[in-house]
């Protein structure tokens, strides 16, 4: 008869963690030195440790969109696609949580910054539109010169701007989703 090794509370509590994260049972087996069927029924006998049972989805993709997260992940070094994808799943609500409230005031108050510019340049441009369909000279002051100058420097401050925090809120989903998947590229260190 064929004598099993026993697991401390420590690997238990190990696996039940390392399983929650993604890490297939049979990776489990192996750095434990047990049976998968002794992973299951560590698993099944943790109370409270797992969610309940797993739903099955389906969905179809595009080749285009499976290549997209195909090569998303093995820019990662990523060959499960399973487990990331259930990371990524259990992460969602980080990953697609609104718009920081900071950056739509920002946006706001540009665009009211915007209107309140473009209808000065509007005003401008009517004036001289109207002025040449009458045949009269051009009515352009150094003041509408100064109003197209502020118009055009808020829109390059706007872009610069808009630029950085597009870039900021790239870089935090991005921060986001490598601590989603990490521990899976193929190369990294087991936990």
């Amino acid at each position: 008869m064929r004598h099993h090794r026993k697991l401390t509370d420590d690997e238990r509590r190990q696996i039940i963690e390392a399983r929650a994260g993604g890490t297939p049972a049979a990776v489990l087996a192996r750095r434990f030195g047990v049976s998968t069927r002794t992973i299951y029924n560590t698993l099944s006998r943790a109370k409270g440790a797992l969610p309940g049972l797993t739903t099955t989805i389906s969905t179809r993709l595009s080749a285009r969109q499976l290549a997209g997260f195909q090569s998303a992940l093995a820019r990662r070094g990523i060959t499960d696609q399973p487990a990331a994808l259930r990371r990524l799943m259990r992460a969602a609500d980080i990953l697609l949580r609104p718009v920081d409230p900071v950056v739509l005031d920002h946006l706001q108050a540009w665009g009211a910054q915007v209107a309140t510019e473009g209808a000065a340049v509007n005003h401008i441009a009517r004036k001289l539109n109207e002025a040449k369909l009458r045949g009269r000279p051009l009515p352009f002051t150094e003041d509408d010169m100064t109003t197209i100058r502020t118009f055009a420097g808020g829109l390059v401050e706007f872009a610069e701007a808009f630029r950085s925090l597009w870039e900021a809120q790239l870089a935090a989903k991005t921060r986001e989703v490598d601590k989603a998947l990490e521990g899976l590229a193929a190369d990294a260190p087991e936990p």
